[in-house]
């Protein structure tokens, strides 16, 4: 929470410092967004990916019986891996079925991917120049307590471990390209799984989700980072932040991203809490 909250209020100082509105942060990647449904929808942004990096994804109809297991089912729009559940059998779908069956959200079907690593890669878009980056970073999501776990902040057993320092600069060039064949995102973080760094740099896994609504660099939840290096962070990724968002493409419709993410589900959330009362 100290991290976000230093977060958004260096952002906010930046933004002023260089003469741009904060509130343009939601434009930044508005030509994905579906003003119709409101959300990123993660089947849309599946389009992006390329066939070899993209694991099979369909809406869950309740009927769809899975070829192999284990399958994840997540919402359609979510964030940092919020209400996605892993279902290793016939039975453990049929639970979160009934447990999701009266949700507005409509929920996805996604096969597990075979690889033994995940990685985190974000990204930021340099401001003078669209065709590099102005932050690129690798974090391992470790996590030795179960197979095909659902890593994300919420997960106690899930620890981020920062790994950009083992890739030299020709390196990260090329995984910025693998980036860029996913989408010209101008920030965004990737979540793939791939047996080997070597692998990860060859392009040979797979993208389990892209984020790009408010795509945290979890690279600063690292334990071997101290306050003043965390801060550190936050201060450079901010002020990257304010300057990709004031160099945004101007000639683009502007979308109500905020609003409709703040509004989706909310109907829903609300009907579970009268019945509860009920």
């Amino acid at each position: 929470m100290k991290i976000t909250v230093t977060m958004v209020i260096l952002y906010i100082l930046y933004c002023i410092r260089i003469g741009t509105k904060p509130c343009k942060y939601f434009q930044l990647n508005s030509p994905c967004f579906d003003r119709q449904e409101g959300i990123f929808s993660k089947l849309d942004i599946d389009q992006f990916i390329p066939k070899e990096w993209r694991l099979e994804q369909r809406y869950d109809n309740s009927e769809v019986v899975p070829e192999y297991w284990p399958v994840f089912v997540k919402p359609e729009w979510g964030q940092n891996a919020a209400g996605v559940e892993r279902a290793d059998s016939p039975q453990d779908l049929a639970e979160i079925r009934k447990r999701t069956k009266n949700e507005r959200v409509k929920f996805l079907l996604q096969q597990a991917a075979p690889e033994s690593r995940e990685f985190e890669i974000f990204s930021m878009r340099h401001h003078n120049d669209k065709n590099n980056y102005a932050v690129l970073t690798v974090t391992e999501a470790v996590n030795e307590s179960e197979p095909n776990p659902v890593n994300g902040i919420y997960n106690s057993s899930t620890q981020y471990v920062e790994i950009t320092e083992q890739f030299d600069s020709v390196q990260l060039g090329q995984l910025w390209q693998h980036m860029n064949r996913i989408g010209h995102f101008n920030i965004s973080r990737a979540s793939v799984r791939a047996n080997s760094l070597e692998d990860l740099m060859a392009g040979r896994f797979h993208v389990i989700e892209v984020n790009l609504f408010l795509p945290m660099p979890i690279n600063m939840l690292d334990r071997k980072y101290g306050v003043k290096q965390v801060f550190a962070m936050i201060r450079r990724y901010m002020m990257s932040l304010a300057r990709i968002t004031k160099a945004r493409d101007k000639s683009l419709p502007e979308k109500p991203v905020f609003t409709k993410i703040m509004l989706y589900n909310r109907e829903s959330r609300l009907l579970n809490f009268l019945r509860a009362k009920i």
